[in-house]
C-alpha cells in the first residue's frame, strides 16, 4: 500500500482566512525568571545564592549573551536541583504588566485561585508575575515572586507609583498620564529575615526599592526610559493583554504557567 502523505501548501499557510473569533486566545509565552531568597548558609559561595536577587535560567539567553550586570553560573535551588543560570543582585527594570493568583497544596497537587477567591486558613500563598522590560535585554521577560516576596513586591510597586509616577504626572496634559513602565526602577534584596509561624519559619531576602529621599526633576529624567523605549513598551503592554488575564479564571490547576 502506498504511503499517504500530507499535501504541502502551494504557497503558504492560509493566514488570510483565519477568524480570530473562531480561535482560542492564549497569552504570549515569555522567558521566566524568579526572585531568589538568599541562604545564609551559602555565605562562602557568595553571589545571589547568599544575598538573594533574580535568577534567569540560561536556556532563555539570546545567543548565550550575558547582559551587563548579570553573572553566569549554576544556581542551587531549595529543592536541591542545580540549573545553569544568569543572576543579578540589583535588577533595573520597567514593570509593564502584572498578574496575581493564590496557590495551595491539596494532597499532592497544587491548586491555583484568583485573587478574589482567597480563603483565610486555607494556607494559600501569593504568586505574582511581572512582565518587565529589563535594562540590557532586547525582549521582555517575566519575573515571578512567591509568598512573602509577592507581598513585598506589590507594596514596592505602590510606593513607586506614589512617589515616582505621581510626581512625573503632576504636569502631564489631560489624558496623557505616563504609565509605570515609563521609568526604570531599581530593586535589590533586603537583609536575611525570618518569617512564618513558629515551627514553619523560613529566611527570606525580600525585594527592596532603591529611591532617593527626594524625587527631583533631575532624578525623574535620569530614570525615564526615553521615547523609543516608551513606544516599544506600549506595544509590549498591548501584546500581553491575554497573558495578563489568564489568571482571572475562578479555578485552575498547575497546567497554566
Amino acid at each position: 500500500m502506498a504511503k499517504k502523505t500530507i499535501a504541502e501548501p502551494s504557497i503558504d499557510f492560509d493566514y488570510d482566512i483565519v477568524d480570530p473569533d473562531a480561535t482560542d486566545q492564549y497569552g504570549m509565552r515569555y522567558p521566566v525568571a524568579q526572585w531568589y531568597n538568599g541562604q545564609q548558609a551559602l555565605k562562602a559561595i557568595g553571589g545571589v545564592q547568599y544575598s538573594g536577587g533574580v535568577v534567569l535560567p540560561a536556556k532563555y539567553l539570546s545567543g548565550g549573551v550575558i547582559p551587563d550586570g548579570w553573572e553566569a553560573g549554576a544556581v542551587t535551588f531549595r529543592s536541591g536541583t542545580d540549573e545553569p543560570a544568569v543572576t543579578t543582585r540589583n535588577i533595573v527594570f520597567a514593570p509593564i504588566r502584572t498578574r496575581f493568583r493564590f496557590f495551595a497544596k491539596q494532597g499532592e497537587e497544587v491548586v491555583y485561585y484568583p485573587r478574589h477567591a482567597f480563603a483565610a486558613g486555607a494556607n494559600m500563598r501569593g504568586h505574582l508575575q511581572a512582565l518587565c522590560a529589563i535594562q540590557g535585554m532586547d525582549e521582555p521577560i517575566v519575573v515571578t515572586f512567591k509568598g512573602k516576596a509577592s507581598q513585598a513586591f506589590e507594596a514596592l510597586l505602590k510606593d513607586f507609583d506614589m512617589r515616582v509616577i505621581h510626581s512625573a504626572n503632576r504636569t502631564a496634559p489631560k489624558g496623557k498620564l505616563l504609565p509605570r513602565y515609563a521609568f526604570w526602577m531599581s530593586v535589590a534584596p533586603g537583609a536575611h529575615t525570618k518569617v512564618g509561624a513558629p515551627g514553619h519559619e523560613s529566611v527570606v531576602t525580600l525585594p527592596t526599592l532603591s529611591l532617593p529621599a527626594e524625587i527631583t526633576r533631575e532624578y525623574l529624567m535620569s530614570c525615564y526610559v526615553g521615547r523609543e523605549n516608551l513606544e516599544r513598551f506600549q506595544e509590549w503592554y498591548r501584546q500581553a493583554d491575554a497573558w495578563a488575564k489568564e489568571w482571572n479564571q475562578d479555578l485552575f490547576d498547575e497546567g497554566v504557567n
